[in-house]
């Protein structure tokens, strides 16, 4: 896309992140009891992890899956450590050396559960609102893991498509030939 023309692409993001930091003040406040700051930066890392799984819609899949698989091991993980307790603070690193393993063999998988990088943010973002949201429950945090990261990723989807579909317009071409372009880089 030529310079000139990109201006339209930038202020497009611009809206998306407005309407998706306005859909999280009006969502975040029902999915929990306690109070919260908003879950938005899970939809934002979903909407980068569209592009990183390669920006075609079954990446929407991939991740979702990854996300699932990730929280199920954060689960595993949570439930591990309560009954290594008795280790004191060498509960988590033991559990982290018990289950982490395993989890890498996922990388020999299905394609749509073999990137083992979606497991650990999933993971990453069930313990962040499980540990720093209060009056959350485990299920509770993966229910809203798993909303914001289908917001994140349909929106890297919405981002690509209106680029491709802007671009043809812009410069000639069918949405199938720059999509082909975009996702190549």
């Amino acid at each position: 896309m030529k310079k000139r023309d990109f201006f339209i692409f930038a202020v497009y993001v611009g809206i998306q992140s407005f309407l998706l930091q306005l859909a999280d003040k009006c969502l975040s406040p029902w999915l929990t009891a306690g109070s919260n700051e908003g879950f938005a930066f899970v939809a934002f890392q979903g909407w980068a992890l569209y592009f990183l799984l390669g920006g075609k819609p079954k990446g929407i899949i991939k991740g979702l899956l990854g996300y699932a698989a990730g929280i199920g091991f954060a689960m595993l993980m949570v439930l591990i450590g309560t009954w290594l307790t008795f280790t004191g603070v060498m509960a988590v690193p033991i559990t982290a050396l018990l289950v982490v393993p395993a989890m890498m063999y996922f990388e020999y998988g299905p394609w749509w559960l073999s990137n083992t990088a979606v497991f650990f943010i999933g993971a990453g973002a069930c313990y962040g609102i499980y540990n720093y949201v209060d009056e959350v429950t485990m299920p509770r945090a993966a229910v809203i893991v798993m909303v914001y990261c289908l917001l994140g990723l349909v929106s890297g989807w919405a981002t690509i498509r209106f680029r491709t579909s802007y671009q043809a317009w812009r410069e000639g071409g069918t949405d199938e030939q720059l999509t082909e372009t975009y996702q190549g880089k």
